[in-house]
């Protein structure tokens, strides 16, 4: 009797391999468009605000803004792709599991695809933390009247 080949976990653990990868490299050498300056970024938004509190202030309707687009850039494909190359290997190494083949394999799929997912969370954990570092930094350099 022939032993079944584990194609579907194998990939599984080619698709898994392929989105830890993919998330690797972004984080490492991307972003891969050009982006703005964080001094630019930063005073669009606090215009932003300011101009919206004025309005809301004066009683004039908040106009909706959406940002515009060029199109997909480079760096969203891949904000795309990494969290469904992970879905995809988490999802064939169980569809493996379950057609019995080797555990072995399944489980490498589903540990490649949940790798994945962590290393991008892990990732937006950081910046989260950076962020809110860089706030308690700003806001510790405003000289705020004392009101009591």
């Amino acid at each position: 009797m022939s032993e079944q080949k584990p194609w579907i976990s194998a990939a599984g653990i080619g698709v898994g391999a392929l989105g830890l990868l993919l998330a690797v490299v972004h984080f490492w050498a991307g972003p891969f468009t050009p982006q703005p300056s964080l001094e630019r970024t930063i005073a669009e938004k606090v215009v932003a605000i300011k101009d919206a509190t004025v309005a809301a202030l004066q009683g004039e309707a908040l106009p909706d803004t959406v940002p515009e687009t060029d199109g997909v850039d480079a760096d969203e494909v891949v904000r795309i792709a990494v969290p469904v190359l992970a879905a995809l290997a988490v999802i064939l190494g169980v569809i493996g599991f379950a057609m019995k083949e080797p555990g072995r394999v399944s489980i490498g799929a589903v540990a490649l695809g949940g790798s994945t997912f962590a290393f991008q969370f892990a990732g937006l954990v950081l910046g989260a933390i950076v962020l809110t570092l860089f706030i308690v930094a700003l806001l510790g350099e405003i000289d705020l009247p004392d009101w009591s």
